[in-house]
């Protein structure tokens, strides 16, 4: 069966304004590593050891010790999250404990999805087997060539291509009706429009949905891919719309490796713009504390307040559905913050 050609994001979409402030962010992102076997052309990886030190990027695994506060005191929220996605800076796979971080999110029942981003080089058949049987919702996959020879120019590695493809369409016949598989690949990594059929025909019926992306400003510390990014269109090919107000602070938390929390999913921020820690500070009190109102507020009023990381931003752009568009509502909702 032909998987679904279509964007990786969910379609039917609440309508943000009517329902910020919320009590509970929608999407939760937790970074199980910051390490990475790879090193991708698009990606902060790719940097010197000591650029990426600059840059604010700590090279590490994250502790269980650290992932389990984060689920334990997201318990404390009202609502379950509507997703968590484990990704970030890093391959989750690299994570020996990976398994367990999904079995724990299962158990504690604090999220309708559980959601891990991999290249899925590292993925086997006995991992297969223990992410699905720990409750994992989604396997996301990011495809880097359509054969080995791509993967060393793209990401500097070498692969048994075959073999990553065999691993995948077992990942796949197992997870029948548990576990959906969204495979992905950047078009810049894409040689021809032939290499885009070769991609499809390779993934298409050991995966539930396929897409080709565009290549969008979505790490910082990577500027704009030597005038690459025209940041006309989307991760999805979408018209990519102007935004007075960015939407991703009202609905979405990420944490690090190390426990800070940045109120949107941009990766290699810098930690001066860190809500807080949640070694330090609960994530309940994070969510709803002053930093996190301040930084909303400042977006709602319009007037040049935001914070100057914010106006230099333009990671908005990456995704810009309508159904997030909050700023003919802006005065509404600042009124329900201020209250």
């Amino acid at each position: 069966m032909k998987a679904k050609i279509k964007p990786g994001y969910e379609q039917e979409r609440i309508i943000l304004k009517d329902v910020v402030p919320l009590d509970t962010p929608f999407t939760l992102f937790i970074s199980p590593s910051q390490l990475c076997n790879f090193k991708c052309n698009f990606c902060t990886h790719s940097l010197s050891k000591e650029t990426k030190k600059d840059k604010g990027l700590v090279e590490i695994n994250q502790s269980f010790e650290v992932f389990k506060k984060i689920a334990e005191q997201s318990k404390v929220f009202p609502q379950k999250y509507k997703r968590i996605l484990l990704t970030g800076l890093g391959e989750p796979l690299v994570n020996k404990r990976i398994v367990d971080m999904v079995q724990m999110l299962t158990d504690y029942n604090i999220t309708e999805k559980i959601e891990i981003f991999t290249n899925a080089s590292l993925l086997t058949p006995k991992l297969s087997d223990e992410l699905i049987n720990a409750g994992l919702s989604q396997l996301r996959i990011s495809i880097q060539g359509t054969d080995a020879h791509q993967y060393k120019k793209n990401c500097g590695v070498n692969i048994d291509f075959d073999n990553l493809v065999e691993n995948i369409h077992y990942f796949y016949e197992k997870s029948r009706n548990k576990c959906s598989i969204y495979i992905k690949i950047i078009e810049e990594e894409l040689i021809d429009d032939a290499d885009k059929q070769k991609f499809f025909n390779i993934f298409e019926t050991i995966s539930d949905t396929i897409f080709v992306e565009n290549l969008v400003r979505a790490q910082p510390a990577m500027g704009d891919y030597d005038n690459k990014i025209e940041q006309t269109r989307t991760f999805y090919g979408e018209t990519a719309k102007h935004r007075d107000v960015c939407p991703y602070l009202f609905y979405s938390l990420q944490t690090d490796s190390e426990g800070n929390c940045f109120p949107c999913p941009p990766l290699s921020l810098p930690l001066s713009f860190s809500l807080g820690n949640i070694n330090e500070q609960p994530l309940t009190e994070i969510w709803n504390g002053k930093k996190h109102k301040e930084l909303m507020i400042s977006h709602l009023k319009k007037d040049g307040s935001k914070n100057e990381l914010c106006k230099r931003c333009t990671n908005y752009l990456c995704f810009t559905p309508d159904e997030d568009n909050l700023d003919l509502a802006a005065e509404a909702i600042l009124k329900r913050i201020k209250k």
